[in-house]
């Protein structure tokens, strides 16, 4: 067994100067969400080079590789992201992307630097596996919409998926490491976006008007009462108006104010309450002082949820091929952040994990940052991990 784990380290980091390439043309030459049309034909053209039975435009830029080895077994999904995002680069490496304004800054580069590593490595031990692979690349992540548009193109189907795997880079966490949990790993990210509705009036005659400004002020310390007073104290939320606009002139009293903020929440019950309270305290604020509200909720992805069972055989697959759990970092609390991720877990179970690609001692930038600088040692880790897994679940 140990052998085994030796040789097929040894054939993964022998993929490492590909996948390095790989990554790099691809940070070089990012696109946005919906937008990622040279990045899905240079995907299709790789896994067809590999040998896998390749199908594109798949909710609009979408690409899936299946790889149908021919004996019975399980169907096994993996998953990678392919949209940039709106960011001006600012790291300055020789490979700093060509398109202004254009950046992978959110590291789906590497995700689908790790998911072609995954794909070839797989195509070559066809003869060793059972079952069918299928290697899912899918636009829009950062758009909300990328994971539902496969799921429509029933990309889970015929035959259909016993579970999916994906990973998200981690520049926390030092590259050859991972991190894991099992149950909720992040939260849900709803937009609340109130109007508030006054009348206009000239300064020196307020009583004539209904300042929408008063009212938002009353409606932002009323909002900050529900995690005080309607939330326990064991759950994990947040809600936070970050954007406020009224107002046309220093002597008109403002007849209007938007304001938008977002809800996130582990537990969708919580999210409900925060609806709830929400449009109570908006509505009444607004109605106390002679005005009117008007709250709009735009559903966000639903919490990340990772299957226990194959997240206990994800964790003992990396483990296994990382060299003990000293490369495992079990996570304590879910993140806040979001990811669309949960759409397949709606449909079938699954897991995705942090692929650490820090660096000790050096800062190598945030996500979304415009310095992010992933090091690129950590390819190799998330190819060990997904192949690993599906040796594992091919032998059961």
């Amino acid at each position: 067994m140990k052998d085994q784990l030796s040789d097929l380290s040894h054939r993964i980091e022998a993929l490492q100067s590909d996948m390095i390439k790989w990554r790099r043309h691809l940070h070089e030459n990012p696109e946005l969400s919906f937008e990622e049309f040279e990045t899905s034909a240079y995907i299709a053209e790789m896994l067809e080079s590999f040998g896998y039975h390749v199908q594109t435009r798949i909710g609009g830029t979408g690409v899936l590789g299946t790889l149908d080895t021919g004996n019975c077994g399980p169907c096994i999904a993996f998953r990678a992201d392919m949209d940039a995002l709106p960011v001006v680069e600012a790291t300055g490496l020789s490979f700093e992307s060509k398109r202004c304004g254009i950046m992978h800054a959110c590291g789906h580069d590497a995700h689908m630097a790790v998911l072609l590593g995954t794909a070839k490595i797989l195509a070559d031990m066809k003869d060793e596996l059972k079952g069918i692979i299928k290697i899912i690349f899918q636009p829009g992540e950062e758009a909300n919409g990328g994971a539902k548009c496969m799921i429509d193109g029933d990309v889970l189907e015929n035959p259909k998926a016993e579970a999916i795997f994906a990973l998200h880079i981690m520049p926390a966490i030092p590259a050859g490491n991972i991190g894991i949990k099992s149950g909720y790993l992040s939260a849900t990210d709803d937009i609340v976006v109130i109007n508030v509705h006054g009348i206009a009036a000239h300064s020196s005659e307020p009583e004539k008007g209904v300042n929408a400004i008063m009212i938002a002020a009353n409606m932002l310390m009323a909002l900050q009462s529900i995690k005080a007073s309607s939330i326990s104290p064991f759950d994990i939320t947040t809600f936070d108006i970050c954007k406020i606009r009224g107002g046309e002139a220093d002597n008109v009293i403002a007849d209007t104010v938007e304001m938008s903020g977002m809800i996130r929440c582990i537990d969708r019950q919580n999210k409900l309450l925060y609806r709830e309270r929400i449009e109570r305290i908006c509505s009444h604020a607004a109605m106390a002082l002679g005005g009117s509200a008007d709250v709009d909720f735009i559903e966000g992805f639903p919490a990340v949820y990772n299957d226990p069972t194959y997240n206990e055989l994800l964790k003992n697959a990396a483990s296994e091929i990382l060299g003990g759990e000293q490369h495992i970092v079990e996570l304590q609390m879910p993140h806040l952040g979001s990811e669309d991720f949960s759409y397949y877990q709606e449909v079938i179970p699954g897991v995705i994990f942090l692929l650490g690609v820090g660096a000790e001692g050096e800062d190598r930038g945030e996500l979304h940052s415009p310095i992010l600088n992933l090091n690129e040692d950590a390819l190799a880790c998330g190819v060990k991990v997904f192949v690993n897994t599906a040796l594992k679940l091919n032998k059961r």
